[in-house]
């Protein structure tokens, strides 16, 4: 008995007076229900993977009425790796319209085939042909061999219990006082507190007066040599209260006329002459 290699299913109407050839099986399936299991019914036995192609033919007028679009994904495993599926669409009357021709494309898609061509056929009809992806081998892997013989063998205890986790963490402060301890962290460099309120009290930065000073540090050295007390002026206390408002409320001869507004013990920060030079 010869081995079937190939497949044609005639769809709907369309027959053909051609014998098929040696190898070949010629299938009619006459409704769109029929077309997922033509090559399942009780007269053939078609086994999986056997056939190197598969021709379907159908009428162009008869594309959406009689193709099944998910039907052809029943029909890919009886095909071989990279056996092929060629879909005819047969026009009578030399029309070059043959319908919707994205079913195909789409049942192509759908089917986990890849699309290869699509060509004019003789009559008007054209011939959309797909190949099914070859069966891609698995990578092998080499087992692993573990040199180990009864000399190295060694013992590990795995200790699953989990309220001794918290003897593994680490305390940060242990690890300051240890390093402080141990001579890794470098001591507080020592500040002198009068030093720097000395060092911010003196604009010249330690230097001595000028000869043609005027900011007052000869004034203040002199006071110094005999003994004087540097003597600070105390701001004036508001009797009325209305000294810090502001010029609108202020006195006639309150001392604070043409100064700005200031809130209540920012007296010193108005003392200074901020009238213009110009």
């Amino acid at each position: 008995m010869t081995a079937i290699t190939s497949a044609i299913i005639h769809i709907g109407s369309y027959t053909t007076d051609t014998s098929p050839a040696v190898g070949n099986i010629v299938v009619q399936s006459l409704e769109k229900q029929t077309l997922s299991n033509c090559l399942s019914n009780g007269n053939i036995t078609i086994p999986p993977s056997s056939l190197q192609s598969i021709s379907i033919y159908l009428q162009s007028s008869e594309l959406l009425s009689h193709y099944d679009s998910l039907a052809l994904a029943s029909l890919v495993p009886y095909l071989s790796p990279s056996g092929t599926i060629a879909v005819h669409l047969v026009s009578n009357n030399n029309d070059a319209s043959v319908g919707d021709a994205s079913v195909i494309m789409t049942s192509f898609v759908l089917a986990g085939l890849k699309t290869e061509s699509e060509q004019r056929s003789e009559g008007g009809g054209r011939v959309f042909i797909a190949r099914k992806a070859a069966a891609t081998t698995s990578s092998t892997s080499a087992p692993t061999r573990l040199n180990i013989g009864a000399a190295n063998k060694t013992k590990v205890t795995l200790n699953l219990d989990d309220e001794d986790d918290d003897d593994d963490q680490i305390d940060e402060d242990d690890l300051l006082n240890g390093a402080a301890a141990n001579g890794m962290l470098a001591p507080p460099p020592t500040i002198d507190v009068e030093a720097r309120a000395k060092a911010s009290a003196d604009d010249c930065g330690g230097r001595k007066a000028c000869d043609n000073c005027s900011c007052g540090r000869a004034e203040m050295e002199a006071a110094e040599a005999r003994g004087e007390e540097k003597k600070t002026e105390q701001p004036h206390k508001s009797d009325c209260g209305n000294c810090s408002k502001g010029d609108a409320f202020r006195c006639a001869g309150c001392p604070y006329l043409g100064k700005p507004a200031f809130k209540e013990g920012e007296e010193h920060l108005v003392l200074l002459d901020l009238t213009d030079d110009i």
